[in-house]
């Protein structure tokens, strides 16, 4: 295809978006159990961020770690073809979301031009802004959601301080409509390396992040109540001295935070739910080697069942387990070393998954019909 073809079929994407978000939704046919893999961007796949619209189509952030840009991807459920653009340069660890128009909004790392970036399609065009906030440096994962009005916010992870003496903390900044404010989540030193932000029905945050220092080593969880943040360290549940990688975080429409995350040490994958204000933990799986800096997948269906995506560097397996009556359904999704960076959905009938192949560092998706499928066996746990 020539760059004027690839030019005009990005255009003609970006037009579709607009487009299709006020048609109706037409179900994928697939027989249960199959897995259907596409190859979405053959150059990049790192860092996936995955949403399925109210009309069907999927949208994807991934990071080029070769060229070194944050891409967006569509799949025209129309067409059935995967578009993608290049956005803008990054340093990765991008996130997705949808608003209630179903157009995207993408954090992500930048350069000179803003530590963290942030960029949404308005309905005709991309815009992108660098927040400017005052750090030594902003590293590994952002995470974004909407609050009750809609507005961007957005976790990171902050360094404060000297070369010699500097501070790590979980920190969160949001658009109040008129500029960019800033509020520091948990100070502890080492909160906030792997963070995922969610907002409840009102519109409050909700984030899952791990704390990777020796002394504070652990899966915390902290909630927005309207005026503070109520910060609770989840070390009870876990095994002794292991960190927590990996997090992932969903809430229900109950408000009820369910957490998916892997525990770095033991290898276990784990999945945690709070109800009345109690939580309950849940062993899934062990796997032979856990990857870094690994992404979980985390969605809930109609019923408020867990679907988890987690892959197992050790196998070169991808897996997706939920839950089902007192026992975890696992399935193997791909192999052969496909499956680093998992983002999953539950939407428009159907589980998807996007991913990367490490042996092609090209951004993959996989999808079946939400009908029951017969279990694959996993390989013997280690």
């Amino acid at each position: 295809m020539t760059t004027s073809c690839v030019k005009r079929s990005v255009r003609t994407s970006l037009r579709m978006l607009s487009m299709f978000l006020l048609t109706g939704f037409v179900a994928v046919a697939l027989n249960a159990g199959e897995w259907r893999r596409d190859v979405v961007d053959a150059a990049a796949g790192s860092f996936s961020s995955l949403r399925v619209d109210a009309n069907g189509n999927a949208h994807v952030a991934h990071f080029d770690s070769d060229e070194g840009v944050v891409k967006y991807s569509f799949w025209d459920r129309m067409l059935d073809k995967w578009f993608t653009t290049t956005l803008d340069k990054s340093r990765g660890f991008c996130s997705l979301v949808l608003d209630s128009k179903q157009h995207p909004h993408i954090s992500y790392l930048g350069y000179g031009d803003g530590p963290i970036k942030y960029a949404h399609w308005n309905g005709t065009a991309w815009e992108k802004q660098g927040i400017h906030i005052r750090a030594k440096d902003i590293s590994f994962y952002t995470s974004i959601a909407l609050d009750a009005k809609e507005n961007p916010t957005i976790s990171y992870y902050h360094y404060w301080g000297t070369t010699e003496s500097y501070t790590l903390s979980l920190r969160m900044v949001f658009w109040t409509g008129t500029y960019w404010g800033v509020r520091t989540v948990d100070s502890t030193p080492g909160s906030g390396k792997f963070n995922a932000i969610a907002t409840d029905p009102s519109g409050n945050s909700h984030i899952a992040y791990a704390n990777v220092k020796s002394e504070n080593m652990g899966l915390r969880y902290a909630r927005w109540n309207g005026q503070s943040w109520e910060v609770q360290v989840l070390n009870a549940w876990l095994s002794p001295n292991v960190g927590a990688s990996s997090v992932a975080i969903v809430v229900d429409r109950e408000g009820n935070p369910h957490i998916a995350f892997t525990e770095f040490g033991t290898n276990l994958v784990r999945y945690a739910v709070s109800r009345a204000g109690k939580w309950t933990f849940e062993t899934i799986a062990q796997v032979a080697e856990v990857g870094y800096p690994e992404r979980i997948g985390l969605a809930l269906d109609a019923q408020g069942n867990p679907y988890i995506s987690y892959f197992d560097v050790g196998s070169g397996l991808l897996q997706v387990a939920h839950h089902a009556g007192q026992k975890w359904l696992i399935e193997i999704v791909d192999q052969n070393g496909a499956g680093f960076n998992s983002s999953l959905q539950v939407a428009a009938g159907s589980i998807w998954v996007t991913y990367r192949d490490e042996s092609g560092r090209g951004l993959k998706c996989a999808r079946r019909p939400l009908e029951e499928a017969p279990p694959v066996p996993a390989p013997p746990q280690k």
